[in-house]
This record gives structure tokens, C-alpha cells and sequence, in this order.
């Protein structure tokens, strides 16, 4: 088993396991300004967001960027039309951002380069961003199971 670091000067880095999460989704281009240009009209088909895990997940083989939500109960019937997905579970290394929002969002990418630079990556699962709340985010890269 590899051994990852615990700190880094971005935050704190973990391996955790995720369990496969059904969820509501939408793909857009892998393409920063479409994305950033995405996220409020995404946010704003749901009736709140309370009670919603919001995550980025990157498919960067296919170009792809999935915007994402747990599915809730309240759900049931999809009304806003979403597609249907599951958020892949499994290892990952975690490196947590903790800062002032939007500049947080700044390190995003910098944060990836160094999970990618540690972790014995698995190209199956996408790498995703986990918006725990206003300023703060999970980045989380899939381990192999080998590792």
C-alpha cells in the first residue's frame, strides 16, 4: 500500500472511501468559462439547495465536466428533466481547501496538480470537486485499487 502525505501548504490530504451515490446530473464541455458559466443555472433548476451535496466530477479523456447532485428523496419524480447518475465510489486521496470564497476556487487546480503528483491515479473514475460548503472544498483523486 503507498503511503500518501498528510499536509501540504493547500491543506490537508487523506485517503477516505466514498460508497456509489445515485445522482442528478448535467454534462457540459471541460472548458473553464462553460463551466463557470454552468453552475448558477444548474443550481438555480432546484427548489433549494438545501440538504444537496453539489460536486464537479471530470471525465478529461472524454472533455467532459458532470456538475452533480446526490439524489434526495424529494427527487422521486425528476421533474427538472436531469440526467441520471452515479457518482462512483471507491478510494480516493483527498486534499481539503479551506479559504475565502471565490478565491478558494483559485486553488482547485493547483490542488489537483498535487493529488495527481502523489496518487497511484485510477483513469476509471473521474477525478471530483466536492463543494462541502462557502469555502471550502474537497478534491478528491481515485486511488487504484492496487494501492
Amino acid at each position: 500500500m503507498s503511503t500518501y502525505p498528510t499536509n501540504h501548504e493547500l491543506g490537508r490530504m487523506n485517503v477516505v472511501t466514498l460508497a456509489d451515490t445515485p445522482a442528478l446530473s448535467r454534462d457540459v464541455r471541460l472548458d473553464i468559462a462553460t463551466i463557470q458559466s454552468a453552475w448558477p443555472d444548474f443550481e438555480g433548476s432546484f427548489d433549494s439547495l438545501r440538504g444537496r451535496t453539489m460536486m464537479g466530477l471530470f471525465y478529461g479523456a472524454d472533455g467532459v465536466y458532470r456538475m452533480s447532485t446526490s439524489r434526495l428523496d424529494r427527487d422521486h419524480d425528476n421533474p427538472r428533466g436531469h440526467d441520471e447518475t452515479v457518482i462512483p465510489g471507491g478510494r480516493y486521496l483527498r486534499l481539503r481547501l479551506r479559504g475565502s470564497a471565490p478565491a478558494v476556487y483559485g486553488d482547485i487546480a493547483p490542488a489537483f496538480e498535487v493529488l495527481f503528483a502523489h496518487a497511484d491515479h485510477d483513469p476509471t473514475r473521474p477525478h471530483i470537486e466536492y463543494y462541502r460548503r462557502e469555502g471550502e472544498v474537497d478534491c478528491l483523486v481515485p486511488i487504484s485499487a492496487s494501492s
